[in-house]
C-alpha cells in the first residue's frame, strides 16, 4: 500500500512537473508571439514614418520646386521689364552717394560761381562741333574741341567759353551707344548729375538714351535742352528727294532751288518737332521745345552776325544765356540766404541755443567704442570751456592731487586735447570720470561742441564754468535736456575768487598788523557776496536762454579733496558736500534702474 501511494505521489508530481512545463512553453510561446507582434507594429510604425518622411521630403522639393519656378518668373519679368524700360529710354535711378557727387565734382573741375553746361547724347551726333560753333570757333583754331568722321571724344572735355564775362563753362562729353560707353550707364558713369544744364544733341532721329538722359535730368531737376544740329545736312538731303540737282544748269535753277530749299526747310522743321512732341508723349515725360540748328549759322550768330538761313540758332543762345543769368541769381539768392542763416545761427550760438544734430545708431556706437563705454557702470563727463579747472577737479573727485601718479595732467594753458578716461580711484565705486577737451579753442569750435565730443552718450554731464556763465555752457544745458541726460551746474577754483573779492574789499596778506578777526569778518563777507553773485548770475543766464531754473554747485577742490581721500568735514565747505551727495545718489540710482548683474572691471 506504501508502495501505490508513493507512486500516485511519483505520478503526480510529474504530472504537475508537466504542467509546469506546458505552462512556461505557453508563456514562452505568448512572448514570442508578442514579441513578433511589436516587432511587426515597430516596421509598420517605422514603414509609416518613412513614408512620411519620404512625403515630407517630396512636398519640400515641390516646394523649392515652386519656388525656384516663381523666383525664375520674377527675374524673368524683371528683366522684361528693364529691357521694356530700357527700349522707352528709361534707365534705372542710381542715386549717386556724397563720395561719388564729390568725385564727379573734382572730375569736372566744377568751380562755384561758373555755370556749367554739358552736352551730350549718343556718338557721332556732333557734339564736338557744336561747343566749337557755340563759343565762337572753327574746328581748326586753337583751343576747339577735336572732331572726326569718328568718335573722336572719348574722355571728358573741358572748354571756357573765351567770352571771359560769360562765366560760362562747355563739356564734350563722350557719346553713348559705343562699345567704351554704354547707353544703360551713361547718365551716371558720366557724372551728368553734377552739372548746372544739359544740351542734349540729336542728329537722325530721337534714341533711348535721349530719353534717358532727360528722364535722369528731371530726378536731379537740372534744366535740359533739346538740340537737332547738322540741319543744313538734313534740309538738302530733303531737297535731292524733292528732286533737286545741284549740277541743274538750266537758267531758272536758282529760283527752283530757293522754292525747294523753303519747302525742304519747313518740311524738316516740321517733322522734327512731331517727332520729338510723339516720342515724349510715349516716354511721358513733359513737352519741351526742340532747338535746330546747323553749326555754320550758329557760329555765326555767335559772332554777333545775322545768318540769313539761321532757324533757332539765336533763341538757343538767347535762353542759354537766360538760364546762366537765372542761376547766377539763384546762387546769389542762395549765397545771400546762406549768410542769413550763418548770421542767425551765429545769434541763436550768441545766445547758447546750439542746433539739435541727432547722431546716427553707428555715431552712437563709434562714440561708445571710443569712450569705452560699459554697461553696469556710471560714465561722468566734465565739459565746459577751455580752462575752467576740469582736470582739477577729476583729480579731487578722485582723492589725488594733480601731480600724483594717474592724476589727469593740468597746467596753465589747455593741456587736455583729447577724452581722458579715469576710472574712480575707490574700486568699489562703479564711476568712470572723463575728461572733456574745453571748449572755444582753435581746435575745439563752440558750435560743434556737444555732437563732436559725443557728450550724448554720458550717463551725467558736470558743466564747469569758472570766471562766467557762457554760451557755450548753456548750449550743453540745452542739448543734454534733449538728451534726457542730468547735469549739474558747478563753479570751480572758489577760494581763489574769494580771495581776490577780500582783496577788493582791502585785504592785504602782507601787512603784519592785519588781525586774524578782521581777515575772517573780510573773509565771510566776500564769501557771501561771491555765494550770491555766482547763483544770481547763472539764475539771470539760465531765464534769458529759457531754461529751468537750476541749481549751481560753488566748490573748492582742496575741500573736495579732503573730503574724498580724509573723509573729514573741512571747515571752509560750500556746496562740495551736496553736490557729491546728489551726483553718487544720481549715479547709484540711474544704475540700480538698469543694473543686470555685477559690474564689469573697470
Amino acid at each position: 500500500m506504501w508502495a501505490a501511494r508513493a507512486e500516485a505521489e511519483r505520478i503526480a508530481r510529474e504530472v504537475e512537473a508537466q504542467r509546469e512545463r506546458d505552462r512556461i512553453a505557453r508563456e514562452a510561446a505568448e512572448r514570442a508571439a508578442q514579441a513578433a507582434r511589436d516587432e511587426a507594429e515597430k516596421q509598420r510604425r517605422a514603414a509609416e514614418e518613412e513614408a512620411v518622411r519620404v512625403r515630407r521630403a517630396i512636398e519640400e522639393e515641390n516646394r523649392r520646386a515652386q519656388a525656384a519656378q516663381e523666383e525664375a518668373r520674377r527675374a524673368r519679368a524683371a528683366q522684361e521689364e528693364a529691357e521694356r524700360q530700357l527700349k522707352q529710354g528709361i534707365q534705372p535711378v542710381v542715386m549717386p552717394t556724397t563720395a561719388e557727387i564729390i568725385a564727379a565734382k573734382n572730375r569736372v573741375q566744377y568751380t562755384k560761381g561758373l555755370f556749367h553746361v554739358a552736352v551730350a547724347g549718343i556718338a557721332g551726333s556732333g557734339k564736338s562741333s557744336l561747343i566749337n560753333a557755340i563759343r565762337g570757333l572753327r574746328s581748326k583754331d586753337a583751343g576747339a574741341a577735336p572732331t572726326g568722321v569718328t568718335e573722336t571724344t572719348l574722355s571728358l572735355g573741358r572748354y571756357p567759353d573765351p567770352g571771359a564775362a560769360k562765366r560760362v563753362v562747355w563739356y564734350d562729353v563722350p557719346g553713348a551707344g559705343t562699345l567704351k560707353i554704354r547707353d544703360w550707364q551713361y547718365f551716371n558713369a558720366e557724372g551728368l548729375y553734377v552739372f548746372d544744364c544739359i544740351i542734349v544733341l540729336i542728329d537722325a532721329r530721337f534714341t533711348m538714351t535721349d530719353i534717358a538722359i532727360l528722364a535722369n535730368c528731371r530726378r536731379f531737376k537740372i534744366p535740359t535742352y533739346i538740340v537737332r544740329s547738322k540741319s543744313d545736312q538734313h534740309i538738302r538731303n530733303l531737297m535731292k528727294e524733292m528732286g533737286y540737282e545741284s549740277d541743274d544748269d538750266e537758267e531758272d535753277s536758282k529760283a527752283r532751288r530757293a522754292q525747294l530749299y523753303e519747302a525742304a526747310r519747313q518740311q524738316f522743321i516740321a517733322e522734327t518737332r512731331r517727332s520729338v512732341t510723339l516720342n515724349l508723349e510715349e516716354a511721358n515725360l513733359p513737352q519741351q521745345r526742340i532747338y535746330l540748328l546747323c553749326n555754320d549759322a550758329l557760329f555765326g550768330v555767335s559772332r554777333g552776325l545775322e545768318p540769313k538761313r539761321a532757324i533757332d540758332e539765336a533763341d538757343l543762345l538767347a535762353d542759354l544765356r537766360n538760364e546762366a543769368r537765372a542761376a547766377a541769381k539763384k546762387a546769389e539768392e542762395d549765397a545771400k540766404n546762406a549768410r542769413a542763416a550763418q548770421e542767425e545761427a551765429e545769434r541763436k550760438l550768441r545766445e547758447g541755443i546750439q542746433p539739435v544734430v541727432m547722431p546716427t545708431p553707428k555715431e552712437l556706437a563709434a562714440a561708445k567704442a571710443r569712450m569705452q563705454y560699459k554697461e553696469g557702470l556710471f560714465h561722468f563727463a566734465i565739459a565746459g570751456v577751455a580752462g575752467g579747472g576740469k582736470s582739477s577737479l577729476i583729480n579731487s573727485f578722485r582723492g589725488l592731487r594733480n601731480l600724483e601718479r594717474g592724476a589727469a595732467a593740468t597746467g596753465v594753458i589747455e593741456t587736455t586735447q583729447k577724452i581722458g578716461r579715469f576710472p574712480d580711484s575707490n574700486s568699489q565705486n562703479p564711476f568712470v570720470w572723463y575728461d572733456i577737451p574745453g571748449a572755444g579753442t582753435l581746435k575745439i569750435p563752440d558750435w560743434q561742441y556737444f555732437n563732436a565730443q559725443g557728450l550724448y552718450i554720458f550717463d551725467c554731464v558736470i558743466v564747469l564754468f569758472d570766471n562766467r556763465f557762457t554760451v557755450t555752457d548753456v548750449a550743453i544745458l540745452m542739448n543734454c535736456a534733449r538728451f534726457n541726460i542730468p547735469t549739474y551746474i558747478v563753479r570751480s577754483k572758489s577760494d581763489v575768487h574769494i580771495r581776490n573779492v577780500m582783496k577788493e574789499m582791502g585785504y592785504d596778506s602782507e601787512e603784519e598788523e592785519e588781525d586774524r578777526s578782521r581777515r575772517n569778518k573780510l573773509y565771510k563777507a566776500a564769501r557771501e557776496h561771491y555765494i550770491a553773485e555766482t547763483r544770481a548770475s547763472v539764475k539771470r543766464n539760465l531765464e534769458e536762454a529759457n531754461l529751468p531754473e537750476k541749481r549751481v554747485y560753488i566748490v573748492t577742490n582742496d575741500v573736495l579733496f579732503t573730503i574724498v581721500k580724509e573723509e573729514k568735514i573741512p571747515k571752509k565747505l560750500i556746496d562740495e558736500l551736496e553736490l557729491m551727495r546728489d551726483l553718487f545718489g544720481e549715479a547709484h540710482t540711474r544704475r540700480c534702474r538698469k543694473a543686470q548683474g555685477s559690474p564689469p572691471a573697470l
